[in-house]
């Protein structure tokens, strides 16, 4: 008796603790939306339809093709290009403002991870702590996007994230 106690026990806390492993973490995940600049009312854009490692990030007038959906997951912070599978982030694990922003293998490093705060629609690199924005203030289309520090950055530095 106290032997078949002690096995209902057993299995009911061994039940518990799989269903407990099993659980996934809880991430938001946004699939295919469009990160367009506030100032310039441009999206963001990988250029040429490229799917090439190092092909540069850029602005272009908003068209909603798959070179311009990105997948952002909030939890950890990496943002994939629907269109070549890639992964955003700054070029070479720079960390001065001005370093490009372009897509690469996912790798999965701190230079393609972003703090992504929707409410006021700024992006920071995890590794540069620097902002995702469009270089020069420019508003023409294929304008590069990159990073800088938010305080001497401008207008470009906020993005509505789908």
């Amino acid at each position: 008796m106290v032997k078949t106690r002690i096995l209902v026990v057993f299995a009911a806390i061994s039940a518990l603790l799989f269903t407990a492993l099993a659980t996934p973490a809880s991430a938001e995940v946004r699939y295919n939306v469009l990160i367009q600049n506030s100032y310039t009312r441009k999206c963001l854009d990988v250029r040429d339809w490229s799917k090439e490692n190092l092909a540069p990030v850029v602005q272009f007038d908003c068209h909603g093709g798959a070179n311009q959906q990105w997948t952002l997951n909030t939890q950890t912070g990496i943002v994939t290009n629907a269109h070549s599978g890639k992964c955003l982030e700054i070029i070479g694990w720079v960390t001065g403002n001005g370093a490009y922003a372009v897509q690469y293998d996912c790798h999965y490093g701190a230079n393609q991870q972003w703090n992504i705060n929707r409410s006021n629609g700024v992006m920071v690199n995890r590794h540069s702590q620097k902002f995702l924005f469009v270089l020069n203030n420019s508003t023409a289309n294929l304008a590069h996007v990159g990073q800088w520090d938010y305080n001497t950055s401008g207008p470009a530095v906020h993005w509505n994230i789908g």
